[in-house]
């Protein structure tokens, strides 16, 4: 891999990414749940994944010159306060990592969102992937189902929660995205990197996951859930997706937090994304408020 500096214009480890000014709006918060076609609830927190839009803003800083073939590999999240409709957030972010994944080169950057006040709202880690030796063509993906080791997850024994099934329309992913015509949205900008058809953004795939983690945790989600994402297939549009989680009990390398394991699948078990997530205890939350 080449070796950038600081004055080059690809990535390179230890570059700052700049600050982003993020507030949550009505707008935001409407098109977030219209275009994940989800009800609005009229007293709960902010969800979770609005937060990936200020995380994904990074993406021209980040990314290589290159986009071909461009797709999200893995997301961590770490959660310490929940989001408040109205309120204005600072995004800053650097870049921690470039390492090699089979044929692919992997962009990893780090972003803290903080609130007005300074107060530390999450943590994310964001591991954007590369084409670098292929700049035009069509990109081939093999049969999911052909692929070693395919399914590479027992589901583990557990209490199970969900699920949530939507099919996603290509109108779905306007509304969420916000008009903004990408390879998430708009197929002529797909074909540009490669992919035969508008690719289902990550962001939209992974907030079904952390839907049902929010309605299984309830409020110890918020203040200290935690989220580490990994991308397995595509998803097309008007692909049916569907989250199921299963609770799987206390940590062994950390007793004091509650696990779960939750996973994103097509109905024909194609694997779209599997996730692992936990929460402080209910006794170790009261410890904390006492």
């Amino acid at each position: 891999m080449t070796q950038q500096t600081p004055d080059s214009k690809e990535p390179y480890v230890g570059k700052e990414l700049g600050s982003v000014s993020f507030t949550v709006t009505e707008a935001v918060l409407n098109d977030y749940y219209g275009g994940l076609n989800l009800s609005r609830p009229q007293t709960a927190a902010v969800p979770t994944m609005i937060a990936s839009g200020p995380d994904n803003a990074y993406f021209a800083q980040s990314s290589f010159s290159n986009h071909f073939g461009h797709l999200w590999m893995r997301q961590e999240w770490e959660l310490f306060a929940p989001l408040t409709p109205g309120r204005t957030y600072t995004a800053t972010a650097q870049i921690t990592d470039i390492y090699p994944k089979r044929n692919r080169s992997v962009v990893r950057y780090e972003v803290e969102l903080r609130a007005d006040s300074g107060e530390l709202a999450l943590r994310t880690r964001h591991h954007q992937s590369y084409l670098l030796d292929q700049h035009d063509g069509q990109l081939t993906f093999r049969d999911p189902k052909a692929k070693q080791g395919a399914r590479r997850f027992v589901v583990p024994e557990g209490e199970p929660f969900g699920p949530l099934e939507r099919v996603i329309s290509l109108e779905m992913c306007d509304r969420f995205f916000h008009g903004d015509a990408n390879y998430h949205t708009n197929r002529e900008e797909s074909k540009k990197l490669g992919f035969g058809d508008v690719v289902i953004g990550g962001r939209m795939t992974m907030a079904y996951a952390a839907h049902i983690l929010e309605e299984r945790f309830g409020a110890a989600w918020w203040t200290s859930g935690r989220l580490d994402t990994k991308f397995t297939n595509p998803v097309w549009p008007n692909e049916t997706v569907i989250a199921r989680g299963v609770m799987t009990g206390p940590l062994k390398e950390e007793p004091e937090r509650t696990g779960a394991f939750v996973w994103l699948a097509k109905p024909d078990e194609t694997v779209v994304l599997v996730a692992n997530a936990s929460v402080r205890s209910i006794e170790e939350e009261r410890k904390r408020d006492s």
